[in-house]
């Protein structure tokens, strides 16, 4: 007989894996981005495998090459949503270099001193908000290539086509899912690495 505690984790173990809650976890197995199984008390069991899969950095068949890791800046006002996303990001792609920021200010002087390929930009800020955030990055020269995602709270068809003018390559609706975002951001990392 194959032991459960060996080869599977609990939702409870892969939310703190992930650093997301046992509720997320939960729903991704409904809705089938992660496989597991449920045990005759009716609790789901995530075999290992699939973890590690999820955790195994993308550039597995370039082993002994020396690429360069993409930088991904993180801006939002909220610090959970920071905090958490930066460490999601980091955990299941450790290739990822990733920097987080709760201020507009900042995110300014980090455009220029952190150069990231890739933002993930809150479009309804204090201060200096997204969509200026992005106006300014995409009129410089030398940010104009970074790649913005724009995460809101205030998912309006006027908010989103506007930024996505601004020069967004897409917007992302709060609250959501971390999986997906690190799902949108893998894609645009292939785009730039």
């Amino acid at each position: 007989m194959i032991s459960l505690k060996n080869n599977f984790y609990t939702t409870g173990e892969v939310a703190r894996i992930l650093n997301c809650s046992r509720v997320t976890v939960f729903h991704w197995i409904l809705n089938g981005k992660i496989p597991a199984i449920r045990t005759a008390g009716g609790h789901y069991r995530i075999p290992k495998n699939n973890i590690e899969k999820l955790l195994k950095p993308l550039n597995s068949e370039q082993t002994g090459k020396q690429e360069r890791k993409i930088k991904i800046l993180v801006v939002d006002d909220e610090p959970n949503i920071v905090k958490t996303l930066v460490m999601f990001l980091k955990k299941v792609q450790p290739d990822f270099e990733v920097y987080g920021t709760t201020s507009s200010f900042d995110a300014g002087k980090l455009i220029i001193t952190f150069k990231p390929d890739i933002a993930i930009i809150d479009i309804v800020m204090p201060g200096i908000d997204g969509f200026e955030v992005v106006e300014k990055i995409k009129s410089d020269p030398l940010t104009k290539d970074i790649k913005v995602i724009a995460i809101t709270g205030y998912g309006t068809k006027e908010n989103i086509e506007k930024i996505k003018k601004k020069g967004a390559i897409l917007c992302i609706l709060k609250p959501f899912d971390y999986y997906d975002v690190v799902e949108q951001v893998k894609k645009i990392a292939e785009i730039s690495g």
